[in-house]
């Protein structure tokens, strides 16, 4: 029992210790969130570092595997950078910076020196951004010139004695280390030359430490005080907040050597340029990483990043309501519809990418009726041809787009409605008939002899040819005779007569509505006054009932309007009084308008003279009782000059689209 207990601790120690002895190696890298302005390409920075910390040159692209959600990507290009640093040195002066040694030498003379130092030993083709930063007002800001910023900080003469400390200086410096860079690759650095913070101060750093971490500020904290306070709290969290950020930490009390800026900023000059091409179809998190195969064993570096990735949006770009079909060649009455013009129309689309990321199409298809129509495998993508020839009678039909991207994504867009018109003329009536008849000359036939039987009956009984009522009177009359009278008698014929003002009485029951009487009993009219509505309705229309619908669908609408420009719902007039009526629009495309006015969805009450525009048609509204309202005259335009008005002319009115007096 015991020799199987130890054989599975010696496996598990033997399983162990290359995992311990990777982590004892101290390498690392570390990887920078995608940039997906070009997506599907994609780019990200590598840095790969050794035990010591020392960035490791020399990493090709054959060493490095490269995978996205778990998926293999092919690196496309690869390079090796040197970007340079953006570097802001940040003083917070205090009284410990005047400290003297036996040599008469302030600690800050030591420091402003080595930073001196380091500056002059910069070279003029330097990449590095560099800023100078004092709790006393001294400011200079992303420099690309070494020897500027040294002569900015032999120049500075503070009086640390005079000057309290201040870890607003901090904060200022880790936004000015945040601002853009002269490279995408750049790391970000402040370098904090500072006395021990105060017990107060420590969760200002903290959150301060919290801030870089987000910026991506690396801080690296130089104190200057005596030896006895190295160990204190304040300290403690600087040396803490130093290692949290990837920066280092110096305690300086005149004695110490100091280190040279270049030994921490050497190692972040390095970096690796790499671009894949991504695989990403939908939005979310997701995982990019990459292992480094080295002589001293394999590192890893892992990055979680969000992506939004959506379908591209087709929209028609200032799609027609209508298009109308007319005979080029009026004078040939019989010419077949396909040669009516336009054949053909051309649709303007554009395609959106609402995640923000454009990419090629693969396809874009046009759809009417839900049929394909038209599609584009290859630029242009944003234009069809609509073939309008293949159309014989008028009527809508609805268009939509579909759009592929090159990642397989799809969207289609709403559906447009589109009113084709053939401008056909208008069959005489004997074609009419000859076709009608032609078509179903059984069923016609029987019509007819339905209907002409219905008018002779009706002719019979005003004239009083036909009396049921005495019929019925005969017939029960002969049955009691027969009942009564002895059998020896002979019948003697009888004929009934009949007042013609009783069978008169029962028909004049019926409603017989004509012409002029019927349009007196109406408390109000629309007259037609354009063009096209005295073509629909060569007579004025009488308005009878409580309510009434306009509309081109019979089913919806009790007075029927034939005209593309209307809905099949397009408007309702209610009478809610005597001679008041209120017109309300039911959500058309066209409009309703009133005196030249579209009422947008509201009910307006009408006026004895109103002018009213159901889309293209206008009528004129009046009430039937003048003697409360005065007779309105309507001038037609093509009789201007036989009306001359006596008065300055009215102002100048805006006609709804498709009105023919806008012309």
């Amino acid at each position: 029992m015991k020799t199987k207990t130890w054989s599975i601790l010696l496996i598990g120690c033997l399983l162990f210790l290359p995992i311990l002895s990777k982590a004892q190696t101290g390498q690392h890298a570390t990887l920078t969130s995608p940039q997906a302005e070009n997506f599907p390409e994609m780019s990200t920075f590598l840095d790969v570092y050794d035990s010591a910390g020392r960035f490791l040159f020399g990493v090709t692209s054959e060493e490095i595997t490269l995978t996205e959600n778990g998926n293999p990507c092919p690196i496309q290009k690869f390079e090796e950078l040197s970007p340079g640093v953006q570097v802001v040195a940040a003083f917070n002066m205090g009284a410990g910076f005047a400290i003297r040694d036996e040599l008469g030498v302030s600690r800050f003379e030591y420091l402003s020196q080595a930073l001196i130092h380091w500056g002059e030993n910069l070279s003029a083709e330097n990449l590095d951004d560099l800023s100078l930063i004092t709790n006393d007002g001294i400011e200079r800001t992303h420099l690309n010139d070494p020897a500027i910023w040294t002569s900015a900080l032999e120049s500075y003469q503070p009086q640390p004695r005079e000057t309290p400390s201040n870890f607003n200086v901090l904060a200022h410096a880790i936004d000015i280390a945040s601002d853009p860079a002269p490279h995408q690759a750049m790391k970000k650095v402040v370098l904090l030359l500072t006395p021990p913070p105060t017990p107060e101060e420590i969760v200002a750093i903290q959150s301060l430490t919290a801030y870089a971490q987000e910026r991506g500020v690396r801080l690296f904290a130089w104190v200057v005080s005596s030896p006895a306070y190295f160990n204190s709290p304040g300290v403690e969290q600087l040396r803490q907040s130093a290692a949290e950020t990837g920066g280092a930490f110096f305690a300086f009390s005149g004695e110490e050597a100091i280190p040279s800026p270049e030994s921490y900023f050497s190692p972040l000059r390095g970096t690796y340029a790499l671009t894949y091409q991504s695989q990403i179809t939908t939005s979310g998190p997701h995982t990019l990483e990459a292992a480094i195969t080295t002589k001293t064993g394999e590192i890893m570096a892992r990055r979680e990043f969000p992506l939004d990735i959506q379908p591209p949006n087709p929209i028609f770009v200032s799609p027609p309501l209508e298009i109308t079909r007319e005979n080029p060649n009026p004078e040939e009455e019989n010419a077949e519809t396909k040669t009516y013009t336009p054949t053909t129309r051309t649709l303007d689309i554009i395609i959106e990418f609402p995640d923000g990321h454009p990419r090629p199409l693969a396809e874009t298809i046009l759809y009417v009726d839900g049929n394909e129509e038209a599609k584009n495998t290859s630029p242009p993508f944003d234009q069809f041809t609509w073939d309008l020839s293949q159309y014989e009678d008028s009527q809508t039909h609805h268009l939509q787009i579909q759009a592929v991207d090159s990642l397989g994504l799809s969207q289609s867009s709403l559906e447009t409605p589109i009113q084709v018109t053939i401008d056909k003329p208008e069959p005489k009536m004997g074609e009419l008939l000859g076709c009608i008849i032609g078509e179903q000359p059984l069923a016609i036939a029987g019509l007819g002899a339905i209907i002409m039987a219905a008018i002779l009956l009706l002719v019979c009984l005003r004239r009083g040819l036909i009396h049921p009522k005495a019929f019925l009177r005969v017939s029960k009359a002969s049955q009691r005779t027969k009942e009564t009278a002895p059998e020896s008698q002979e019948e003697q014929p009888r004929r009934t007569s009949f007042r013609r003002e009783n069978i008169s009485s029962w028909i004049n029951r019926l409603p017989w509505p004509e012409g002029e009487e019927a349009a007196k009993q109406a408390q109000a009219v629309l007259e037609p006054i354009t063009k096209r509505a005295r073509k629909l309705f060569p007579e004025q229309i009488p308005l009878y009932d409580a309510e009434m619908t306009f509309g081109k669908d019979a089913s919806a609408a009790t007075i029927l309007i034939k005209e593309a420009s209307l809905n099949d719902l397009h408007a309702r007039l209610e009478l809610i009084s005597e001679n008041a009526y209120q017109l309300s629009d039911e959500g058309s495309v066209a409009g309703t308008w009133v005196n030249y006015q579209p009422i947008n969805g509201e009910s307006r009450l009408l006026q004895h003279g109103d002018i009213l525009h159901l889309g293209r048609v206008g009528f004129l509204f009046r009430i039937q009782d003048a003697s409360t309202h005065p007779e309105v005259f309507i001038t037609p335009q093509e009789d201007k000059n036989d009306h001359l008005p006596t008065s300055p002319p009215p102002p100048r009115r805006h006609y709804p689209p498709g009105d023919e007096r806008k012309k």
